[in-house]
């Protein structure tokens, strides 16, 4: 798929416009976090993918329970 495209410039950086077309196909929306690779020839972006940090940080409060207590290691549980 070749859709052209042209860099403009927004503030001191510059931007490439994604058609609403592919962001929908894409799964991504302002404010959507992606990454930036650069290559000998070519720029890829692709949607970055939540590190545990990002994970925790969306978690629930309700859903943060304290650490559970199983008793001792026993059978294979032993190192």
């Amino acid at each position: 798929m070749g859709i052209r495209s042209h860099v403009a410039k927004w503030g001191s950086s510059l931007v490439v416009r994604i058609p609403r077309s592919i962001a929908e196909q894409w799964g991504v929306q302002e404010g959507s976090a992606i990454e930036i690779i650069s290559r000998a020839d070519e720029v890829v972006l692709r949607k970055r993918k939540p590190d545990l940090a990002d994970l925790v940080a969306r978690m629930h409060p309700g859903h943060q329970h304290p650490e559970q207590g199983w008793g001792a290691p026993h059978g294979d549980e032993v190192w």
